[in-house]
């Protein structure tokens, strides 16, 4: 995951980069328009120069002072650089007008940093900026005596406009491609850490939460409990109703149990008609009083067929297991948890057992 530092590096090189290009594109500019029957200006380039400096060096203490962030229609930090590089040209070309062929050829470059971030609209949009800012320059020079024959350059801006609408639509399609791995990168992330039948955190990243966690109260202090929810009489239920309804039984424990924990509290499938919760922050006492809450819930909660389980309704059994008590390392806490569990079980079911209290 990129870090907000690490975000505003990378647009702080991108925009060193574009600074160069512009007064590289600057530089050319000047050079050539010397050589040509209309020398370019020397007051007008280094003052375009200085201009360059002031934009660009703002822009980078904009990034730096977190002012980027304030631009939440402009997410990737590009509109707001590239319009200022289109400005930018703009001035390059009343600076040196005998190059503004070369000047404006060269916008065309500045779009490939933009690749999978802006679609056509954007794309355009800038495009339509470039091309009024060059009419703009060109009809200010023609004011001034200078030989420029609009009809030719508004037949130029309107070819100009033409190639970026078909880039345009390629740069659109790149975005969405983008978009699409985008989401197909958190699809797969999530399907990485989430059990597919209940939505809930699979095995593996309860393991490495719990982890976690006893790494955090090992180095800092504090205290969490562990429960082991185990659904009582499951296999009657199957051989019943069939796996099918057993699948449905197990999504509808699941949102139920989700439905009434804290926010804190990490509920996952640990596998069949297992389930783990981790109690961040729980002693041994408090943890005991919510599984007990949640013991009573489903018992009382009118699950399909609950009626011809064993007990006559669905039930679970519980099993908790504390941090620092009853161990901090993840195996002795699962163990311990493991082993009120089945005491649980083995007293009748249906209740809720702790290896800390009894």
């Amino acid at each position: 995951m990129t870090t907000t530092v690490d975000r505003r590096r990378i647009i702080g090189r991108g925009l060193l980069t574009a600074t160069g290009g512009l007064v590289l594109a600057l530089g050319v500019a000047c050079v050539l328009g010397r050589l040509s029957l209309r020398p370019a200006s020397e007051t007008r380039c280094a003052a375009a120069l200085g201009l360059t400096v002031a934009v660009q060096g703002g822009l980078m203490l904009a990034v730096r002072r977190g002012g980027e962030r304030v631009l939440r229609w402009d997410r990737h930090f590009v509109y707001v650089p590239m319009a200022a590089a289109t400005l930018l040209l703009t001035v390059y070309i009343y600076a040196a007008p005998a190059m503004r062929g070369l000047l404006l050829m060269s916008w065309l470059a500045a779009p490939v940093f933009l690749a999978g971030l802006v679609g056509f609209a954007g794309l355009f949009g800038l495009a339509a900026l470039m091309a009024a800012g060059y009419l703009g320059v060109m009809a200010l020079l023609a004011r001034q005596g200078e030989p420029v024959a609009m009809t030719l350059e508004a037949v130029t801006a309107g070819v100009f406009l033409l190639i970026n609408a078909y880039s345009g639509v390629v740069f659109e399609r790149l975005r969405r491609q983008r978009e699409e791995r985008k989401a197909l990168r958190a699809r797969l992330a999530e399907l990485a850490v989430t059990d597919p039948l209940t939505g809930l955190y699979n095995r593996r990243h309860f393991e490495e939460i719990l982890r976690a966690e006893l790494a955090r109260i090992r180095r800092y202090g504090g205290c969490c409990s562990v429960a082991m929810i185990d659904l009582d009489f499951f296999k009657a239920y199957n051989d019943t109703f069939g796996h099918l309804a057993g699948d449905a039984l197990l999504q509808e424990l699941a949102a139920l149990l989700r439905g009434h924990l804290r926010v804190s509290d990490v509920l996952a499938r640990y596998g069949g008609e297992e389930f783990a919760l981790i109690m961040v922050n729980t002693p041994t006492a408090e943890a005991v009083r919510v599984m007990e809450r949640l013991r009573a819930l489903v018992e009382e909660y009118p699950f399909r067929g609950g009626r011809i389980q064993p007990p006559g309704r669905l039930t679970v059994s519980v099993g908790i297991a504390s941090c620092p008590e009853d161990g901090c390392e993840y195996e002795d806490l699962m163990r311990v948890a493991d082993a009120a569990l089945y005491a649980a079980k083995r007293l009748g079911r249906n209740q809720v057992r702790s290896a800390s209290l009894g």
